[in-house]
């Protein structure tokens, strides 16, 4: 007899996929049994059941890759506890090289595993060919061999996920659709289904495909979209070994597996397609796509070229599943910034066997601690803009995402789709000066500039890209004489009422009791002593501030400010994001250069560093601010758009005879690095204290109004507890930093990289690194102290500093 439908719970979990029953399972054994799981049809039946299974613990970051390696030893230990074996073979994996590109970014993977302690290790060709004799070794120039890889049952973890949360006294009912989740200022207060509703203080989407539709009812963005994804399974292959590697070769598009004496073969597509762009079919359950063969023949053969058994084999099952793709490739994992108690899982790009387990327990881990207990920034569901989220939108980008499943993972890759959707005042005066384009949250922004009559084409390399000489030419023009770059992107938010400065003294570190024209760089932080974000504050009249957020989370800064603004506090926050371009004059000669063009006082008496002023340059009337993210003498030039490219024009033609270069964002980067700035979601997040991070002269625990987390941040800090941000310089020239490269005390993983660049002042590699000092030190014995950095697999000497390596070539 079917018990009740609950009339309340702490917790909905809406989908029984894999997201949705690792939730339920970690809440549970986390001593919260008042959990509800629904699913509309039966478990697994939207995307899990036709997973191809695959367990990989090397992802793409350090949240996704900390989640399959948890995912590995839940499968290690999940039958004991719930008596339902998940099917895992623990047969290892190889990934294959075709060329040397390719070799660098799997020899790079394995560095990366070592900041795990997964086992990787690079395979010779004669190796790989007797580990796969299958495979035709043609042109393969090596690969990486993972152990602990392997294959699991998409449908078994899950019901041993389910039985698991059962177990613990949660609660799962199949068919029983949620047509609404229910608010009331502000927060969830329950859903209603199809047979009644429950109250609740959590829900947690987690809908697989559906999981845009659901949360657009409630303005939760997320964006996804479901794509066609194929995999094929072969008759029955005489002798073949069961303990076969999983073989991935990128270059292919392809991965095999042994799947009970048969191969089964997956595509990674070099031209995907949308599903369901006019919506999913109410009926849907278990349901395969049609299978159309030009989808996957130029794959197809590839495959048969590299395993060319598959010639003379018939194929069994011919399969094209609906797999959910994200805009930009990562999960959206979190509670809504708008919604207090929604949260999100979902979009997570065809890994969601590998993952599902530890994101599952992320999410309960937050919802139970009441904030997040890792860095999850990346997944932050307050990155995505409202447009984002749209259909539209996401037809046109989130195919891409499953073509880039198995392309290069270059450094800084750019995206092709869905391009040119938001365009600063400076965009075609700066295309016209041979600008190459990157995209940022939709803006084009520079990122470097062809020099006369190159053709400006962003390629991409783990070695030297054909831009390199020319973003080096640009650092060398900054620190020589001056650079000008279109800063226009950043986010801009007004704080303005009468109130808005005692707010600010709340929400922020510094003192901001700031002089009217006066301007402070400061952090945010939570109720931990964890940074929220880094901002720059001007005060620009007695209740009015412009607070200036990175392009990446202007939203997420808005909110925040947002969620703090108590409701007797006359305050108001107002986006001017696109209502100012922005100029950024830097470079020793840069005062030169304004002088020419403006009626400003310029002198350090007149106009000091961190301040405000209002003048014109030519006849354009303008406000700068004396600040530089570069390290060097510099003014963030902000003007109306109608104005824009006259200041342009005044500031080139007066500039280029004292040698002023238009620089792009690569330059602007290692400029950046050399100064040791940082940079919010790179070198720091909200898991980081200030002290870490060498930003505590920026927090000024005694002013009249406490910042919030100031004690937290206080105790953190007399707590010394590191790892510790700090600059590093390769010795040698030839290596090169992107990020995540490990960095060695002898042969111990101290830390990795955050950020890093190539110098043109010190002819090196250069990065930040969050590095722990040896064992009973503290931040100075990381000054100056020899390391290694592993790159490629290859030791690289390197020094570590506390100070910038500005000035140090």
């Amino acid at each position: 007899m079917t018990t009740p439908l609950p009339d309340r719970a702490r917790v909905v979990i809406i989908g029984g996929g894999i997201m949705g029953c690792s939730v339920a399972y970690h809440l549970a054994k986390g001593g919260w049994s008042d959990v509800v799981l629904l699913e509309r049809k039966t478990l697994t039946s939207g995307t899990t059941w036709h997973a191809a299974g695959l367990v990989g613990q090397l992802q793409g970051s350090h949240a996704t890759t900390a989640f399959a390696s948890y995912g590995v030893e839940l499968l290690q230990e999940i039958e004991a506890e719930t008596g339902q074996n998940p099917g895992f073979r623990q047969s290892g994996s190889i990934s294959i090289a075709l060329n040397d590109e390719r070799m660098a970014e799997l020899k790079r993977k394995a560095d990366f595993a070592r900041l795990f302690g997964v086992e990787a290790q690079y395979m010779e060709v004669a190796e790989i060919a007797e580990r796969w004799p299958l495979m035709n070794a043609e042109g393969v120039l090596g690969g990486i061999h993972m152990p602990s890889d392997g294959s699991a049952n998409p449908v078994d973890l899950t019901q041993a996920l389910a039985r698991g949360a059962r177990k613990y006294g949660a609660t799962i009912r199949e068919n029983m659709k949620v047509e609404e989740v229910l608010t009331a200022n502000g927060r969830v207060t329950g859903v209603r289904t199809d047979h009644g509703i429950i109250t609740a203080e959590f829900v947690v989407n987690c809908g697989g495909m559906w999981a845009r539709d659901l949360g657009r009812q409630n303005g939760v963005g997320v964006p996804l979209h479901a794509c066609e994804h194929y995999y094929l399974v072969t008759e029955p292959i005489p002798d073949l070994p069961a303990n076969l590697p999983v073989l991935r070769s990128y270059c292919d598009g392809t991965y095999w597996k042994e799947d009970a004496g048969k191969l089964l073969f997956g595509f990674a597509h070099f031209h995907a397609k949308p599903w369901a762009t006019g919506g999913i079919p109410e009926s849907f359950e278990f349901d395969s796509l049609p299978f159309v063969e030009d989808d996957v023949m130029e794959v197809l053969d590839l495959a048969m070229n590299r395993v060319p058994i598959l010639q003379e084999t018939g194929i069994r099952t011919f399969f094209n599943g609906p797999e959910s793709y994200s805009h930009d490739g990562r999960f959206t994992l979190g509670e809504a910034p708008d919604l207090k108690g929604y949260f999100v899982l979902a979009g997570v790009n065809s890994t969601g066997i590998q993952s599902g387990s530890g994101a599952g327990r992320a999410v309960a881990d937050w919802i139970m601690a009441g904030h997040p207990t890792m860095d999850l920034s990346e997944m932050d569901p307050a990155r995505i803009e409202d447009w984002q989220a749209r259909d539209p939108y996401l037809r046109e980008r989130c195919p891409e995402t499953l073509v880039l499943t198995y392309a290069m993972h270059w450094p800084g890759r750019q995206r092709h789709s869905a391009r040119g959707l938001r365009r600063t005042p400076f965009y075609h005066v700066m295309k016209a000066h041979g600008a190459a384009y990157a995209e940022v949250q939709g803006w084009e922004r520079p990122g470097w500039f062809a020099p006369g009559g190159e053709t400006p084409v962003y390629d991409h390399s783990f070695f030297r890209p054909g831009w390199f000489d020319h973003a080096q030419a640009e650092q060398r023009a900054v620190r020589g004489a001056a650079g000008l770059i279109d800063y226009s992107m950043l986010g801009k938010l007004m704080v303005e009422g009468r109130d808005a400065e005692a707010f600010l003294q709340r929400a922020c570190t510094n003192d901001m009791a700031l002089p009217v024209g006066r301007v402070a760089y400061t952090l945010m932080l939570n109720v931990r002593g964890g940074i929220e974000s880094d901002v720059t504050v001007a005060r620009h009249g007695p209740d009015s501030f412009m607070v200036m957020s990175a392009i990446s989370h202007t939203r997420r800064d808005r909110d925040h400010l947002r969620r703090l603004v108590q409701p007797e506090e006359d305050v108001r926050l107002r986006d001017v994001t696109a209502s100012l371009g922005v100029l950024s004059l830097c470079g020793p000669k840069s005062r030169a250069v304004l002088a020419a063009v403006s009626d400003a006082e310029l002198s350090d008496a007149a106009f000091p560093f961190n301040s405000l002023a209002h003048f014109h340059i030519g006849h354009a009337p303008v406000f700068a601010q004396r600040l530089s993210y570069t390290g060097d003498l510099g003014w963030e030039i902000f003007v109306t758009p109608d104005f824009a490219e006259h200041v342009f024009e005044t500031l080139m033609e007066a500039g280029t005879p004292l040698g002023l270069r238009l620089v792009g964002g690569e330059a602007l980067n290692a400029l950046r690095v050399e100064a040791g700035f940082v940079h919010w979601g790179h070198d720091m997040a909200y898991t980081e204290a200030p002290h870490q991070v060498g930003l505590g002269f920026v927090c000024k625990p005694d002013k009249a109004v406490p910042f919030v987390g100031r004690d937290a941040c206080l105790e953190r800090k007399a707590g010394g507890a590191g790892p510790f941000l700090c600059s590093v310089r390769l010795a040698e020239g030839d290596a090169l930093l992107h990020h995540n490269e490990p960095v060695l005390m002898g042969d111990t993983v101290a830390g990795f990289v955050t950020s890093a660049a190539f110098s043109a002042q010190t002819g090196t590699a250069i990065g930040l690194a969050m590095v722990s000092p040896p064992e009973g030190g503290g931040r100075r014995d990381l000054d100056q102290r020899a390391c290694s950095v592993l790159v490629e697999g290859r030791r690289v000497a390197a020094t570590l500093s506390l100070r910038p390596l500005m000035g140090a070539g």
